[in-house]
């Protein structure tokens, strides 16, 4: 892609374009590095990081986010705080058509993967809309998830889709998000295939965990096992950003 010459991978940073050395960790700056927030102790169900929660609660459900809450996956796991610096990884891969930042978000990824030590069957994404996959041109979390079976030889299947057309995510509030999101997910094949099966669902954001969990509903009512949602960026809190 012409796009890949005027941001040249190993020489300028994947998030201020700044020069760096080919060396460089990501292919980042020091600067902007040191401003990425890695999650070391996430909550063990939503991998929000957890600031300032009561010992009761952490007992109870893992962290002030997601005590009294129920969701269908198994647990999500999330790399980096979002924030100004981080943002900007998601934002130049969606938006600008820095599509090779899937790959450094792929590696980030599978690091930590290996810290956790998780055990999966297969690497699914989440989908948009052929409508939107028309506007866009590509499905960024599909390009993360290939990248990363390579990564770790997984296999990624294509398994879910979006019946209908929803409104921009960011723009609602939590209850309208789960609203929107009601119904709307399907799968492409043979239900057979994801039968008791372990499966880690890749996305590049987790806000509300409206969309992982509407398709992990789909998937335990397809008789999954398991299900990890993966993702690069969360936030400690739940005010809103761009899903």
């Amino acid at each position: 892609m012409i796009i890949d010459f005027i941001y040249p991978e190993n020489i300028s940073c994947i998030i201020c374009d700044n020069p760096i050395k080919k060396s460089n960790t990501y292919s980042m700056c020091k600067s902007c590095f040191e401003e990425l927030h890695f999650i070391l102790d996430g909550c063990v169900k939503c991998g929000k990081p957890i600031i300032n929660h009561s010992l009761e609660k952490q007992e109870i459900s893992g962290c002030s986010y997601c005590f009294n809450k129920s969701f269908y996956f198994d647990r999500a796991i999330s790399c980096i705080e979002y924030n100004d610096t981080s943002k900007k990884m998601i934002l130049g891969l969606k938006y600008n058509n820095k599509t090779y930042m899937s790959k450094y978000i792929a590696t980030i990824m599978k690091e930590k993967l290996e810290v956790e030590g998780l055990e999966f069957d297969y690497i699914l994404f989440v989908p948009l809309h052929k409508r939107r996959l028309k506007k866009r041109g590509f499905n960024q979390s599909e390009k993360i998830a290939k990248h990363l079976g390579k990564e770790i030889s997984a296999q990624v299947i294509d398994s879910i889709y979006r019946k209908s057309y929803t409104k921009m995510l960011y723009k609602l509030k939590k209850q309208e998000r789960f609203q929107e999101l009601k119904n709307v997910f399907a799968i492409k094949h043979s239900k057979n295939l994801l039968n008791n099966k372990n499966i880690l669902l890749v996305d590049d954001i987790f806000t509300t965990g409206a969309t992982t969990n509407e398709i992990s509903k789909l998937l335990k009512e397809t008789g999954v096992n398991k299900i990890y949602i993966m993702t690069l960026l969360t936030r400690s809190s739940d005010s809103y950003v761009l899903e």
